[in-house]
């Protein structure tokens, strides 16, 4: 099991392997999603410039001039 320190602010940093194992870049923002149990889950959030070109339409792109 992997553990970390939580400073007087509040702080505490990613241990390697947990970085390493969730993709975790630097200033990457994480969510966090308390249980009712007392327990958290930590996932990586995703930024929109990473959703870029996911979603794929039918409909073809008719052209810049057709747009205006």
């Amino acid at each position: 099991m992997t553990q970390s320190t939580i400073t007087d602010k509040g702080q505490t940093t990613v241990p390697v392997q947990v970085r390493k194992a969730m993709n975790l870049k630097p200033h990457q923002k994480v969510q966090w999603e308390i249980q009712p149990d007392g327990s958290a889950v930590v996932r990586p959030q995703i930024s929109a410039l990473e959703l870029f070109g996911s979603l794929k339409s039918d409909v073809p792109f008719p052209g810049i001039h057709e747009e205006k």
